[in-house]
């Protein structure tokens, strides 16, 4: 299992609330909290691959100018 502490930085502040909606509809995404430097979120993945795809995705959608990996953890199973 793989976990990661990220932030995420809206384009906007108003893209902000479309973006909370998105990433808590996201499979492997929890969001803790919004502030003024961005969205706070942990992000769980089956294996880093997975992890480093899914904060890719992310990075890429139109309302987000920047994704900032924060922490990230991984368990050998």
């Amino acid at each position: 299992m793989a976990i990661a502490g990220a932030v995420v930085v809206p384009v906007s502040k108003q893209d902000e609330a479309v973006l909370i909606n998105r990433l808590s509809e996201t499979k492997g995404v929890e969001v803790q909290k919004a502030g003024p430097k961005g969205i706070a979120v942990v992000l769980e993945a089956e294996n880093v691959r997975e992890l480093k795809r899914l904060s890719e995705s992310i990075n890429k959608w139109e309302e987000v100018i920047e994704f900032e990996l924060v922490y990230c953890n991984w368990e050998e199973t």
